[in-house]
């Protein structure tokens, strides 16, 4: 336990946390740059980093020597500049004409893929009286956002008319990245390396070309061009089981405890929809998380938690706050003992992929799913440096 933190601090809480490591973001970083070498590195940080909480997860990224750092949002650029994150922020997803004079205010590299958006770009720049940079985003085939890649001349046409705007970057999205043997992507990889050269044949010479999201890294070089962007790899896993792997180190770890214990009658059912009957006399424990904290309502009667170092099988519909447990086949179970959802206890550890498949959705959902509710506890060297809680009083720093 840190100075200044006593354990009267986090038992006035509820008993559900997501304890989040640093050391394992370090850990995970090294691994990243011991794969690619000295390319630079964007690190992902969108959606509250990715469940981890953004700024803390930044703070450690830039103190580890990260080169730049992505979100989605205006707003995620903006929570990391009063976080006081100052190494470069590229914000890749859609950006209105009307947020341009904030995008120079916070010092943030914006992807732009629409005519209206590099008008309004070079006007605000124009107001400010000094060149901005921004990264042209190119669909190359995920067919979500960004210039259509045979399309691309027409951006370019206006770029020459806009002498205040720096192209500082070129990059595209991978679609199929996570399948090493979908032929999409190298379908991709042709048609980016075709945009560059029409690019370059304009007398553009854009400081950063990229395209390998966490898959891409791990199983596909060629796309690393001279900038990689991971995300997933980040926080301690890899996209798929199909992709290859590196040394990764889970960063989060989900945990709460169970605050009630009863007894069921044979036939008795259990949670909303009585969607679980016992078909014996059967022990229940009620944990205090729900759907709303991030036990996913597609774990009902499917998904399990750990207790006591076992996969106890969760029972019944999830709640939005609490989460019914079957210990039957496990006597020793009882009040006020931790259950895991995600990480390790004991000898048994159950990832965010595991959770996932037994969700059947991906381990990008679980993670983004827990909720803003959980309070996010910081460690390093397994010592408590900051809790960071959205109520009044619950958080506070070392």
């Amino acid at each position: 336990m840190a100075a200044g933190l006593s354990p009267l601090d986090l038992s006035e809480q509820r008993p559900t946390r997501a304890e989040v490591s640093l050391d394992a973001v370090d850990a995970n970083l090294a691994a990243v740059r011991a794969r690619v070498g000295n390319l630079p590195i964007l690190g992902v940080v969108k959606a509250n980093g990715y469940g981890h909480g953004a700024v803390p997860v930044a703070r450690a990224l830039a103190g580890a020597g990260i080169d730049s750092l992505a979100v989605a949002l205006l707003e995620e650029a903006k929570e990391l500049r009063r976080g006081g994150i100052t190494i470069p922020l590229l914000m890749m997803g859609a950006l209105e004409p009307g947020q341009m004079d904030a995008v120079i205010r916070e010092g943030v590299t914006p992807a732009l893929f629409r005519e209206d958006q590099i008008a309004a770009l070079d006007l605000s720049a124009s107001r400010n009286g000094r060149p901005h940079p921004f990264h042209l985003k190119v669909d190359t085939g995920m067919g979500r956002l960004g210039i259509p890649w045979n399309r691309v001349d027409r951006i370019l046409d206006l770029l020459a008319r806009c002498p205040r705007l720096v192209l500082d970057g070129v990059f595209s999205h991978l679609a199929c990245a996570d399948d090493p043997d979908h032929p999409l992507t190298q379908v991709q990889l042709d048609r980016f390396e075709e945009v560059l050269g029409r690019v370059r044949s304009r007398g553009l010479s854009p400081r950063y070309c990229h395209l390998s999201n966490s898959a891409a890294m791990l199983d596909r070089p060629p796309t690393w061009m001279n900038l990689v962007r991971p995300g997933l790899l980040l926080y301690g896993y890899r996209p798929s089981p199909r992709n290859r792997g590196i040394p990764l180190s889970p960063v989060l770890r989900f945990a709460t405890r169970i605050v009630f214990l009863k007894e069921v009658a044979v036939g008795d059912a259990v949670g909303y929809g009585a969607t679980f009957r016992a078909k014996r006399t059967s022990r229940i424990a009620t944990v205090a998380a729900g759907y709303d904290d991030g036990v996913i309502r597609s774990l009902s009667n499917r998904g399990h938690f750990l207790v006591r170092g076992r996969r106890v099988p969760i029972v019944g519909r999830v709640s939005m706050d609490l989460t019914t447990l079957d210990v039957t086949d496990f006597p020793d179970v009882a009040l006020g003992d931790e259950a895991v959802l995600i990480g390790g206890q004991g000898e048994e550890f159950q990832g965010a992929d595991r959770v996932a498949a037994e969700a059947e959705t991906i381990s990008w959902e679980i993670l983004c799913g827990i909720g803003c509710r959980v309070p996010r506890v910081y460690l390093r060297g397994g010592r408590i440096v900051e809790v960071l809680s959205r109520f009044p009083g619950g958080g506070c720093a070392i």
